[in-house]
Order: C-alpha cells, then sequence, then structure tokens
C-alpha cells in the first residue's frame, strides 16, 4: 500500500515541468554541451582545472549532485562523451590530483535523557587521483583516512568504447558502484545523510546497505548518450560483518542490475536498481546455510525551475534463513519496504539549496511496530568555486512506531574543502 502513495508522486514529478522535460535525447547532448562550454565542469577540482570550467558545469543546480554533463562525464570514463577514442594525455599531473577535507559538528539527543553525541570531529580526510588515460580508458583512486586512524583505499579502473550517442564498456575495482555515483536520489545526497532505505539495512538479520562500498566488475551500455544499463558481478556479504565492509572476507558473489534514465539536462532522472545476494552464517548455530536476499530500488526526481521533487521506494527480501530452536529468527523469509519523498529549492546565482525530506523504514513487515519515521530540514552552501568549500547543516527528528520508544533527534553542521 505504501508503494501507492510514492510512485504518483514519482510519477507526477516527472510529467510536471518546464521545456527540458520534453526533449529528446540530441537536446539533452547538446544542453550537455552548452552547459560545459559556458558553465563549466567538476568532480573533483583537479578535473575544472583541466577544462578551464567551473564546477556548475557538472554540479548546477544543486550541489554536489551531478547533472546531465557531469553524469555523462562520469558513465564515459572522466572524459567528455564527445571526447570517447581519443587520446587523453596526461600532461599536467594537477589536472589529476586533488585533495578534500570534511570537518562535522555532531549532536544528538533521545528525548528525557542527557545529549548522546556533541562533538566535533574530521571524519575523513581524502586524496584524489584520476581521470581518463590513453584513448579508452580511465582510473580513479581515493585514500582516506577515518576517525579512527584507518587509511582506506578506494579504486576503480574503467574501459570505454564506442561514440558519443552510444558506448559500453567495463569497469572494475572498489568504491561506489550502485549509490554516489547513480542519479535521482541514488547518488551523493543533498545534505549530511543519506535517506534511511539506502544508509541502513532494509530488512532484519542481513546486514546489507545500499550505500556501502562493494568491489566488483561491470558491464555496462550507455544508449543514446542518456540511459546506462548495466550488469555487475560483486562480492557478497558475510554473516559476522555489517553493511557492505564484510564483503572483504566472504567466498560468494551477488548480482546487481542497474538502469538510469536521464530525462534533461539539469539532472532529473530515474532509476532502477536490483540487487541479489546470498549470506553465508547468519546465526552461529548453522555456519553453512546460505540464505538469500534481494533488494529492488525504484528513484526519480524532477526540477520545475528552481524547485526539485524527488521520492524513492526501496522493497526487500530476505529467504531460507536460520530457523529453529536456538535461532534468532522466527521465520525463514523476512520482507522490508522503505521509502523517501524529497523537496528542495535553489537560490540563484549562490547555488544556496534549502531541502527537506520524509523517510519512511520498515524492515519486517510481519512486525507492525518495528518501522521508523525520520524528518530532515537542512540547507547547503557552495562558496569559492571552482576550488570550494562547502558548508551544509542539517536537523534530523527519528520517530520509532513502537509503542514506548523514545525520539531522537539531532543537528550536523559540516564544512566540506576541496581543491
Amino acid at each position: 500500500m505504501r508503494l501507492i502513495y510514492v510512485l504518483p508522486l514519482a510519477a507526477a514529478a516527472l510529467a510536471i515541468g518546464s521545456r527540458p522535460a520534453h526533449a529528446t535525447g540530441n537536446d539533452i547532448r547538446n544542453n550537455a554541451k552548452v552547459s560545459v562550454a559556458t558553465l563549466n565542469l567538476k568532480v573533483i577540482p583537479a578535473w575544472a582545472r583541466k577544462y578551464n570550467m567551473n564546477c556548475s558545469g557538472c554540479h548546477y543546480p544543486t550541489v554536489p549532485r551531478l547533472n546531465a554533463t557531469g553524469i555523462g562525464f562520469k558513465w564515459s570514463g572522466y572524459r567528455m562523451p564527445s571526447e570517447i577514442g581519443k587520446n587523453a594525455e596526461v600532461k599536467k599531473i594537477e589536472n589529476y590530483l586533488s585533495v578534500r577535507g570534511v570537518v562535522q559538528y555532531v549532536y544528538t539527543k533521545t528525548e528525557k535523557s542527557e545529549a548522546d553525541s556533541n562533538t566535533l570531529f574530521l571524519p575523513s580526510a581524502s586524496l584524489f587521483a584520476g581521470g581518463a588515460v590513453g584513448t579508452n580508458y580511465g582510473a580513479f583512486v581515493e585514500f582516506e583516512r577515518t576517525p579512527d586512524g584507518a587509511v582506506d583505499l578506494i579504486g576503480q579502473v574503467n574501459g570505454v568504447w564506442g561514440s558519443e550517442k552510444g558506448y559500453g564498456g567495463v569497469r572494475a575495482g572498489q568504491g561506489h558502484m550502485i549509490v554516489g555515483g547513480a542519479v535521482a536520489g541514488f547518488d551523493r545526497p543533498t545534505g549530511v545523510l543519506s535517506p534511511l532505505p539506502l544508509s541502513e539495512p532494509t530488512t532484519t538479520g542481513v546486514p546489507f546497505i545500499f550505500a556501502g562500498d562493494v568491489a566488483g566488475v561491470e558491464a555496462f551500455y550507455v544508449f543514446g548518450g542518456i540511459n546506462r544499463t548495466s550488469v555487475a558481478f560483486v562480492n557478497g556479504l558475510t554473516g559476522s560483518g555489517t553493511g557492505m565492509e564484510a564483503a572483504k572476507s566472504t567466498t560468494s558473489h551477488d548480482w546487481v542490475v542497474t538502469n538510469q534514465l536521464m530525462l534533461d539536462d539539469v539532472g532529473a532522472s530515474v532509476a532502477a536498481v536490483g540487487y541479489f545476494g546470498t549470506i553465508k552464517g547468519l546465526d552461529s548455530t548453522q555456519m553453512d546455510l546460505n540464505s538469500s536476499y534481494y533488494r529492488i530500488g525504484l528513484s526519480a526526481n524532477k526540477f520545475i525551475g528552481p524547485f526539485e521533487a524527488q521520492a524513492g521506494y526501496v522493497y526487500s527480501g530476505n529467504s531460507r534463513l536460520p530457523t529453529g530452536a536456538m535461532s534468532t529468527f522466527t521465520s525463514s523469509s523476512v520482507k522490508g519496504t522503505g521509502y523517501w519523498l524529497y523537496g528542495g529549492y535553489t537560490v540563484k546565482p549562490s547555488y544556496w539549496t534549502l531541502y527537506g525530506r520524509y523517510e519512511y523504514l520498515d524492515p519486517n513487515s510481519a512486525v507492525s511496530d518495528d518501522a521508523m519515521r525520520r524528518i530532515v530540514f537542512g540547507s547547503v552552501l557552495p562558496v569559492n568555486v571552482p576550488e570550494y568549500i562547502r558548508v551544509g547543516l542539517e536537523y534530523f527528528l527519528d520517530t520509532p512506531q513502537a509503542a514506548g520508544a523514545l525520539k531522537r533527534s539531532g543537528v550536523r553542521a559540516e564544512i566540506h574543502v576541496v581543491f
């Protein structure tokens, strides 16, 4: 029933609009070229330096999310689609290197208690290296220092063949294979926190989250420069860890199918993803049992002048779960749902965005009191482009459905520096 409410909103967002909503494939490609020529480019500032452009060419109108120009640049292997098949020479190292630092203040509090957290910290500091190499290849590497002092490595290599009107390729490595580089809400969040259905497990028992980093190999094809279809073979999960980080020690592998369709030059899109996996060791009494799980996600967004509407839905299921007298599972199958609704307004010419989100997550539809509702309000202001500082402020309120459960709220302020 919840799907009935979510999908019409997504459809309405796509049906209403200005001229770009009715753009053809050629219109979108032409608009993307105009954006590059007149506004500028950036996913990391090194690429802005390479093309002598401003970040807003790829991150307009809502920073840091990508528009059609930025999406096409990423899909075609960190080069413009018109450059596919042309030799990319590495002439200036500063066009391939960037540095990022993030500082956050976090305050959270559960009602009727003292503050859970009240701290200022550095969640990450990163060094990026990436770009196109030769006629068909590209790579991206990120070294990130986390708050516990560890250094994580994210790296991907890709090859792309074809032309601007249609091209395909492969991508391999570890990183944002599902969320973080997609469209229509499956990309990076506008503010600080990702929606609950992407950042939290959507069923009880299986620790998979969409927003985690994953290692794998992906084959893809982009039709007409606007429709990307892909199939990926990725590392699976073990029962001993949480999130996609547990994939490092497993021998199982999962499948991911995606389709992303751009609708206009400012990044209105539709996205669909299916994740199909197995997991072993959910229960210590049945360590050899392979359980199955799947996640189906749909999302859409549309810009109407300075306004943006966005909706996303995730349907999840687990099967062959370990049951028995000693098991924590009471049923061999679990189904869960989650969705989010987003509305934003971008103030020109500063690109200051004000937004709000309503999120819902029910990790077990057979249990009537385990759902979570979240309301988010925030704003993001980018300054000093192309090597820029981004300032964000976000408030959230969590309301558990369980009887007697306490509400939890918090504020996050973030300064994000990239150069």
